[in-house]
């Protein structure tokens, strides 16, 4: 019986570490080594606990450490909101919930616990902004290049069907031209033809 839950345990704790941060993982992973087991929580304290609200003062600083805002914090990492759930339900992050002047709650951040939480998981939001600057500057870099290219052969398409129509201009002069000459040289023959055909006169 004992063996049958040990093996879902494990498989359920597998599953949350793999979904968390990698310096957090290791973390565990060298507490575990080092004898610190984490304990199974009583059932009883798997309830859920209704959230303390906090008002809030001067007019939106926050409470103490709490200043940081759940969503721009979310921002500077790159995380999903679901992750960001899961890091605040689990306690990774530590947080408080505020109730703004018009009533609404909002979740604050600790300052020292995000810094903390960084450092642990070795995020560097910075370097995770410039690498999505530096994707989003490629992506502009490789749409002009496209563009370039793109006007290069509509520039290189007209090119080609303006010189076809200079040409077909060109042949239809020439051809002009040489009926003109044709029928030029037409009349003088026929006007030749009705001079020696009408008599002459007599002087």
């Amino acid at each position: 019986m004992n063996d049958e839950n040990i093996a879902p345990n494990e498989e359920q704790e597998k599953s949350i570490e793999e979904t968390l941060p990698i310096g957090i993982a290791r973390l565990r992973k060298e507490w575990r080594e080092a004898g610190l087991v984490e304990r199974p929580l009583p059932p009883a304290e798997h309830e859920k606990i209704e959230p303390v609200l906090f008002p809030e003062i001067d007019g939106g600083a926050g409470i103490g450490d709490y200043t940081l805002d759940v969503d721009k914090v979310r921002d500077r990492l790159v995380l999903s909101q679901e992750a960001m759930d899961r890091l605040v339900d689990s306690g990774e992050i530590d947080s408080v919930l505020v109730q703004g002047p018009d009533g609404t709650p909002r979740r604050l951040v600790s300052e020292s616990s995000f810094q903390r939480f960084q450092e642990d998981s070795a995020i560097d939001p910075d370097a995770l902004k410039r690498a999505a600057k530096a994707m989003a500057d490629q992506t502009v870099a490789e749409s002009i290049d496209e563009m370039r290219a793109e006007i290069e052969e509509l520039r290189s398409a007209q090119s080609r069907m303006l010189q076809q129509m200079k040409d077909i201009l060109l042949l239809e002069v020439r051809n002009l031209k040489e009926q003109d000459r044709d029928l030029t040289s037409f009349v003088y023959e026929l006007a030749e033809e009705i001079r020696r055909a009408l008599p002459k006169k007599r002087k």
